[in-house]
């Protein structure tokens, strides 16, 4: 195994990317802004593994993964990549560096946007997505901190760590990467749903509907318990937390987050194009058949739970044991 990758403020990667402070820490990986010797005056972002993840094999293929998907877009709206000579140790991505906050340190525990600024950038997301989803990749972990506002107004997309191919068909399960933030998690997605856009519209709508109420769909302090609260019920209409949103707007957040794939928006491009025209968008009364989450939902999900996990193999393995008895029997 090999020894952890660490980084710091002062060090120079591979003699040309000085590292000068860090800048983000998520749960794997850490960011830190660094300067490209091959291009003086320009700074860019280096996405490193956190120390006690960078040993794993895993780590660094999903490093290399992400490098070999971000080398293949090009959009005004998704961070860019550096290109760099492939090296077949290297455990770190580097991408333009873009200043500005996330949308995270914008909306969130009862802070909001406004309406019209809320549609604007979800508007330029969806834009961002429909590219991603056009050639073939589902980013599976959209949410507030990996958006990026910039100063004039645009938006970047960033860390594609957790992004893989789309996987076409109506069943296609299999393996998936991990949840990343419950908040954000689409119904099918806890189903082990793979490579299907239809996570990243609902997403969309989940975050749309934090930048407009200042709150996520779902909250609650047990992540699992927020997850799946979704597959049960529906959230709150966000005029009933906030009256001054338009109906319209509420209209596009509650198709997003249909929990039938099905129902939300086909495409992202179909999503941008609501937001960019609200006033024309019909009013089908969604607000008024929201399916509340109820414990006594809750219960029902977890007794359903408990019959498919416990006694279902319970009564097949009784099944069988009887099969063979009355074998056995015959045969005497």
């Amino acid at each position: 195994m090999a020894p952890p990758f660490k980084v710091s403020p002062g060090q120079t990667l591979e003699g040309r990317f000085v590292v000068l402070e860090e800048i983000g820490r998520g749960g794997m990986s850490v960011v830190f802004k660094a300067t490209d010797l091959e291009n003086p005056g320009r700074p860019v972002a280096l996405k490193v593994p956190l120390p006690q993840y960078s040993s794993g094999l895993g780590s660094w293929s999903m490093f290399q993964h992400e490098a070999e998907i971000g080398s293949r877009l090009e959009h005004p709206s998704i961070v860019r990549f550096i290109p760099l000579i492939p090296k077949k140790d290297r455990s770190y991505v580097v991408t333009e560096y873009v200043p500005g906050p996330t949308l995270a340190s914008r909306v969130g525990g009862g802070r909001r946007l406004p309406e019209a600024e809320a549609l604007r950038v979800m508007s330029q997301l969806c834009e961002a997505v429909d590219y991603l989803h056009r050639h073939g990749i589902v980013h599976y972990d959209l949410k507030p901190g990996n958006v990026l506002l910039c100063d004039d107004g645009s938006v970047r997309l960033i860390d594609l760590g957790m992004a893989h191919e789309v996987v076409r068909g109506r069943f296609a399960f299999g393996s998936a990467p991990l949840i990343a933030t419950a908040d954000y998690v689409a119904p099918e997605q806890l189903r082990r749903r793979r490579g299907q856009p239809s996570v990243d519209i609902y997403a969309l709508g989940a975050m749309l509907y934090e930048m407009l109420t200042g709150h996520p769909p779902f909250e609650g302090d047990d992540p699992f318990v927020v997850a799946s609260a979704r597959q049960i019920g529906d959230p709150k209409g966000p005029r009933e937390l906030c009256s001054n949103i338009s109906e319209q707007a509420e209209e596009i957040v509650l198709r997003a987050l249909r929990r039938d794939p099905a129902e939300r928006y086909p495409t992202a491009a179909a999503f941008k194009a609501d937001l960019d025209r609200p006033s024309q968008v019909r009013i089908s009364g969604l607000a008024g058949h929201l399916v509340e989450v109820t414990p006594g939902r809750r219960r029902l999900r977890l007794l359903r739970f408990v019959a498919i996990t416990g006694v279902t193999p319970i009564a097949l393995l009784v099944g069988l044991f009887l099969l063979l008895w009355w074998c056995f029997q015959r045969k005497a």
